[in-house]
């Protein structure tokens, strides 16, 4: 492990950033004749080699899943939606909507959606490419790869976060943190919507993304990359119920329910 310390500013006023605990990715094993193994499958730059070929045939499939993940949980989050309007009290949410509709706030909630679907697509954009590089297990906590270089100029294997022990846990917790950041913001404002025209589904979606988040936190410090997934599913599950009361509630405004 090496201690990176970045700064800047003139020696007159220099100031430095946080100290972060990070590694050298190890070079591939080679074996007695000095050559790497035939089943060696990292390269010189500590990450995965990929031939252009797969990686192709990797983005395409991640594209396809992109796509499912942009629209399949909308529907079945508007499908629950909807339910819960029917069958929980259709005449308290239906007043409810009536106040939106009275006061044209249709479009106020279709752009709520729109930036709910903003946000999921900006973190999901990202994995065409992490797809591509094959990564597996817990270097795929890692949201950058810097590039370190002797003072010779010679370039060394990627620089990653720690992933063994305590340090580990610390950098994945921090990750699961950082997960919550980028996803957080659709939850919000279709939170602070859908609690309007839904209190009570929207609180219980609320405590689900809640147990979701913690769970996906906990898994991922603990157990390492795999152990976060239940909260992962969970938590988002609960966004796209709370995505789909927001729509309702904006169908109910233009007049469509």
């Amino acid at each position: 492990a090496i201690w990176l310390k970045p700064h800047c500013g003139s020696q007159a006023h220099r100031w430095h950033w946080p100290l972060y605990l990070v590694r050298l990715t190890e070079m591939p094993a080679a074996d007695e004749s000095g050559s790497e193994s035939d089943e060696q499958l990292i390269g010189g730059n500590g990450i995965p080699v990929v031939a252009e070929q797969e990686q192709g045939r990797l983005a395409a499939k991640a594209a396809a899943s992109l796509a499912a993940m942009m629209v399949l949980p909308r529907l079945v989050g508007f499908g629950l939606g909807y339910l819960t309007f029917k069958l929980r009290g259709e005449e308290f949410f239906r007043a409810q909507i009536s106040f939106l509709a009275a006061r044209s706030l249709g479009f106020f909630y279709l752009s709520v959606l729109l930036f709910s679907a903003l946000v999921q697509w900006l973190n999901l954009f990202p994995m065409v490419y992490k797809r591509q590089l094959k990564l597996q297990g817990n270097i795929r906590a890692n949201m950058q790869f810097l590039v370190a270089r002797t003072t010779e100029g010679e370039v060394l294997p990627y620089v990653l976060m720690e992933e063994q022990g305590v340090v580990g846990s610390f950098n994945r917790a921090n990750r699961s943190l950082f997960h919550f950041n980028e996803n957080m913001g659709g939850f919000l404002v279709c939170m602070i919507c859908a609690g309007f025209a839904f209190p009570l589904p929207a609180f219980v979606c609320t405590a689900v993304f809640a147990i979701g988040r913690i769970m996906h936190q906990v898994g991922y410090a603990v157990g390492g990359y795999g152990k976060h997934a239940p909260g992962f599913v969970l938590s988002m599950f609960a966004t796209a119920v709370m995505e789909g009361l927001v729509a309702v509630a904006m169908f109910g405004a233009f007049g469509v329910l």
